[in-house]
């Protein structure tokens, strides 16, 4: 549920939200979903789940509003794999999750969490994380604490024939190196 945007606000956003995924695709190639930020996409990742995929609580989204009586199922953008233990600042790395879930896990790492949620949940959350990254979380290993980063690409303001022409190859040949 949405409380402030009309369905027909709600579709104009995510498919600005695609214009932008376009522009990424451009300037990154299929690496996009590395470079591109939560909050940059993040009507996009509202959209993935109408629940929490680690308690099935139904979401919602408060826009111009706070909704006291929903505060718990407020979505909040989850860091699979936390920035403070080494895990991208990435769409592909972010999640839709309650707020509740998002504070109980919070610099958990994926696996140890996983094992805190009940088996029909754990399923589901786990597959959520292997399709948007790609791996196992028992795979990920920990690093150096990643910055959270918040400007907008200024490229993203470019009409996408001026981006083809300024970028006729990705920029990138590959996901970014961790520090």
């Amino acid at each position: 549920m949405i409380v402030g945007v009309s369905p027909e606000e709600l579709q104009a956003r995510l498919a600005a939200e695609q214009d932008k995924i376009r522009k990424f695709q451009i300037l990154f190639g299929p690496w996009w979903p590395h470079y591109a930020l939560p909050h940059e996409l993040k009507w996009t990742l509202y959209g993935e789940h109408d629940f929490c995929p680690y308690c099935f609580v139904p979401l919602r989204i408060a826009v111009g509003q706070e909704i006291q009586d929903f505060e718990d199922t407020i979505r909040h953008i989850d860091h699979m794999d936390p920035l403070s233990r080494g895990g991208e600042e990435s769409f592909r790395n972010a999640i839709c999750v309650c707020a509740r879930c998002n504070m109980a896990k919070g610099k958990q790492l994926f696996a140890d969490w996983l094992a805190k949620i009940p088996e029909p949940n754990r399923i589901h959350a786990r597959a959520a994380y292997v399709q948007k990254l790609g791996r196992a979380p028992e795979e990920f290993r920990p690093g150096s604490r990643q910055p959270r980063l918040s400007l907008m690409r200024v490229e993203l303001e470019f009409d996408e024939k001026v981006l083809r022409a300024l970028f006729p190859r990705p920029v990138v040949q590959g996901p970014p190196k961790r520090r």
